[in-house]
């Protein structure tokens, strides 16, 4: 009974760190495709920077149509290389998604009030 126990405990300790991990995983997995964002345009000129930052801190402060207008026109402008295009592309992919998510869940809280 006892090992039964400790069995049933180990369990559950083991499955609520794995719930905590995937929770912090996917916040960094957020950052990461904002400091990819802000990585692939370290070498571009200050107003890119700039622009580059802007969309760092919206998408950190859930400002997500902020941070999704300035990945549109980002993208409109000149962009050199692959590694910036798909940061760019990444990072709307999950805003799009966040933004989607969080619309949904209001959905459902709405009709319950």
């Amino acid at each position: 009974m006892m090992i039964r126990k400790t069995v049933t405990f180990i369990l559950v300790s083991l499955l609520s760190l794995s719930l905590f991990a995937c929770d912090s995983n996917q916040e960094k997995h957020k950052k990461t495709l904002e400091e990819k964002l802000a990585d692939s345009f370290s070498q571009s000129e200050e107003t890119v920077k700039n622009r580059v930052n802007v969309i760092v801190k919206a998408s950190e402060d859930k400002n997500y149509m902020l941070a999704m207008n300035e990945l549109a026109i980002l993208s409109a402008s000149q962009i050199n290389n692959h590694e910036q295009k798909l940061a760019i592309k990444l990072l709307m992919n999950q805003l799009r998604y966040t933004m989607e998510e969080e619309e949904i869940a209001a959905k459902t809280i709405s009709p319950e009030r």
